[in-house]
């Protein structure tokens, strides 16, 4: 199954089910969605049942990875590489409460990244149709040393003027795992819509686009932990 990595929070649920929470069946929620850690991890995620219906949860491990579109993809998850121990694989949460997991993980070689899925049923339709709803919480366990400005190149700053629509390739040329938290390209007298954060995996690439309605995008602005970084499109970028 395929999706899309927004920033730092990733939700799911099948089409289907998607559909069908349009009703008034309330919602389902796991917070926090995305959490880091340095090394190896002692966390806790809380799955929340907004309807009032009891719902039963069952809890999986899987692997993801992203593609440079930024579409997500599962992957099974490798118990060689990714340590996992969790304080509970199934269970019921009341109408209108709560439920908290806790976690320990660890990983032979960092960094590395997994999603503890809760798979969430019970509810219903006012037409009675059951509705089965999966929400990832994602963890990144991250290497010691930062990701460095200089393992951090762009390798293309483009412009659609008929799509009106700028599109930045960027690259990590290293092997430490980092994130944009902000980014934004903007010009002369003219200031875009600020874009959101993402992570950069070692040794991948990853493209971005922006919706522009002015000129032509001038500038690029990256900001990461630690660093920032800025590049200027050159007019022969246009197409």
């Amino acid at each position: 199954m395929a999706r899309r990595e927004i920033g730092l929070v990733v939700g799911r649920s099948c089409a289907v089910a998607a559909l069908l929470l349009a009703g008034p069946l309330g919602a389902q929620s796991v917070r926090p969605a995305v959490v880091e850690y340095a090394g190896a991890a002692r966390g806790k995620f809380e799955l929340t049942n907004e309807t009032v219906f009891p719902l039963t949860v069952v809890l999986e491990a899987r692997g993801f990875r992203v593609e440079p579109s930024g579409e997500l993809f599962d992957e099974r998850f490798d118990t060689s590489k990714v340590r996992l121990r969790l304080s509970a694989m199934s269970f019921r949460i009341p109408p209108l409460q709560s439920y908290t997991v806790f976690y320990e993980a660890s990983a032979t070689q960092l960094p590395a990244w997994f999603q503890i899925i809760g798979a969430m049923s019970g509810a219903k339709t006012a037409s009675g149709l059951n509705v089965r709803i999966e929400l990832p919480h994602v963890v990144y366990l991250l290497q010691k040393e930062p990701l460095r400005r200089a393992d951090v190149a762009v390798r293309s700053f483009a412009f659609d003027s008929v799509g009106r629509r700028a599109t930045v390739e960027l690259e990590n040329t290293g092997d430490a795992l980092g994130r944009v938290l902000a980014s934004q390209v903007d010009a002369a007298g003219h200031q875009g819509v600020p874009g959101g954060g993402f992570p950069l995996f070692p040794r991948s690439r990853r493209r971005v686009e922006f919706p522009w309605s002015g000129g032509e995008p001038e500038r690029l602005l990256l900001r990461f932990s630690g660093f920032a970084l800025e590049e200027r499109r050159q007019p022969s970028d246009s197409r």
